[in-house]
């Protein structure tokens, strides 16, 4: 019973943690698995990134797509050699950034899915020199003088053809073949964001006294 218990404790304690992976005002993306050890203990193992760099930008016939660059060599956890071994799996030799382009819409678009607060955000994942289809269910928080975007994408590593992280052929641990990728993006750090952003509450309460004084 005391370990029925015990392993209800720290099931409860890894879900809670869910809550707060990416602070409000970060302008990051993290992963989260979960680990395995002697086929019995498990633990979450999370990876954080905030050296992330995106823009907005413009194709042909009116349309904008989103692209989010994030250095591989910059996600970090608690363990130096498990950061290595990530540089290994996200193929940082071939290519040493991760980058998620969205699908290109018009500003009309944008809007129309960011004043739906929220929304899935649809687009590829480029990990080495392959692309692969990602959803990730986001939501837009609109802030008095920005907006902030935050999503999670809930995936398996097969996903992306990347096999099972493992320590001593599987036998000392390995990840459970679910994985969470977040991320959490200020708009006043996307180049080129007021394109395709919602008007905030702000600005439309401070056009109305304007407009009275027209009519």
């Amino acid at each position: 019973m005391q370990l029925i218990i015990s392993l209800m404790l720290a099931f409860s304690a890894w879900a809670a943690s869910d809550k707060a992976l990416l602070e409000d005002e970060s302008h990051c993306v993290a992963y989260k698995a979960e680990k395995v050890v002697f086929f019995v203990s498990k633990s979450a193992v999370i990876g954080k990134n905030c050296d992330v760099s995106a823009q907005v930008l413009p194709e042909v016939g009116g349309l904008y797509h989103i692209e989010v660059n994030i250095p591989v060599r910059s996600f970090k956890s608690d363990d130096p050699d498990r950061d290595q071994d990530v540089m290994k799996i996200l193929k940082a030799e071939e290519r040493p950034e991760l980058t998620f382009r969205t699908k290109a819409m018009t500003a009309e678009e944008w809007k129309k899915l960011f004043g739906k607060i929220n929304f899935d955000l649809e687009g590829e994942l480029f990990i080495g020199n392959r692309s692969f289809p990602l959803k990730v269910r986001s939501t837009y928080l609109p802030k008095p003088d920005a907006a902030e975007v935050d999503g999670v994408a809930r995936v398996q590593f097969k996903d992306f053809d990347i096999p099972l992280p493992t320590v001593g052929g599987g036998v000392l641990a390995k990840a459970k073949p679910e994985l969470e990728l977040h991320f959490h993006l200020q708009s006043h750090r996307i180049l080129g964001a007021d394109s395709i952003r919602l008007a905030n509450v702000m600005d439309k309460n401070e056009a109305k006294p304007n407009d009275k004084k027209a009519e």
